[in-house]
Formats: C-alpha cells, structure tokens, sequence
C-alpha cells in the first residue's frame, strides 16, 4: 500500500496595522532569527537585529508595522516607509517557527498591494547575499536586485537608503508599473 503525503495549505493570514503594544511582540519576532545573521553581519548592523526598547520607540514612529496572524495566532510582521515613487519594506519577520510556510509571500504581497493603492512605483528592500533564505524568497517573489555596491545603493532614489544600509547588504526592486 502507497501512501502520498501532501504537504497541508498553510492559513491564510489576516495582517492589520500594528498598534504600540504590538511592538514587543515585533522586536521578538525580529530578535527570533538575529543568530542567523550573526555569522556574516558587520558587528555594528547587529543592532537592527538584536532590537531594544528605543528601536521600539524610533521606528513605531517612522514607519508602518503590520502583523500578520494565522488563526489568530501571530506570526510575523512587515513595515513599510513611503520616499518619493517606492515603497520600503524595513523588516519583514516571521518568528523562526513559523518560516516556511507561506506566510513570507502572503506579507509582501500585502506591501505590494499596498504600495498599488498608494499610487507607488515599486517597492524596494535591502538584503545580505550571504541571508540567501531571504535573497532567494525576494528573487522568488518577483524582486529584481537592482544594486550590490554600496555606493548605488545608498544612492537609489535621492539616497533615502543611506540612513538605512548595513554593510554588504544589496537593493532589490519590484515593480509595480512598468518603467517609462
């Protein structure tokens, strides 16, 4: 007798715009995978991944959180900052639990959808080559890396990146519209 095993369909996420009290829960959710970077990350970076109580504080004021929930249960997390035609995706996080299941695609679409409804032309992130669980999961979605030296990075786009870079880390873009 043959037995096929198919994998389950992961839950649909519901994904809502985070509030204050949202913010412990984002921060552990961004500290789950911080050990994954360690080996490759400039000592300095690390900071924006071992995040405190002011990274709580500064960035719930700068930028969008969402948290995504299957059945209820929280799983992760996206942020979203608007610089002229494009949207930023600062931290997209799944607690380590939970990576693998989907949930990572469900989120950036959101921010695509998003950044549609706003009117932008794109969305864009920064990532490290050497985190190719992400880099792979960008290429995958449909991200373009448009950019690997630091100088076009911190450049793109009137140079908004500049206060965002980590060392070694690269730009990808996906389109919304088609270039004129």
């Amino acid at each position: 007798m043959s037995v096929t095993l198919k994998k389950l369909r992961s839950p649909r996420l519901s994904i809502e715009p985070a509030d204050r009290d949202d913010m412990d829960m984002i921060a552990d959710f961004i500290r789950s995978t911080a050990d994954w970077y360690r080996p490759f990350l400039d000592e300095k970076d690390m900071a924006e991944h071992e995040v405190g109580e002011d990274w709580k504080v500064v960035n719930f004021k700068r930028r969008d959180f969402y948290v995504g929930r299957a059945a209820g249960i929280p799983v992760g997390t996206i942020s979203l900052q608007y610089f002229g035609d494009y949207a930023y995706v600062g931290y997209v996080y799944l607690d380590s639990e939970h990576v693998g299941n989907g949930y990572g695609r469900q989120l950036l679409t959101f921010a695509a959808e998003v950044a549609r409804k706003r009117g932008m032309r794109g969305v864009c992130l920064i990532a490290h080559p050497e985190a190719t669980w992400a880099t792979k999961a960008y290429l995958k979605f449909g991200f373009e890396k448009i950019a690997s030296d630091k100088a076009e990075v911190v450049a793109w786009n009137d140079g908004f990146l500049a206060d965002y870079y980590e060392e070694g880390f690269e730009l990808y873009l996906y389109p919304l519209t088609e270039p004129s």
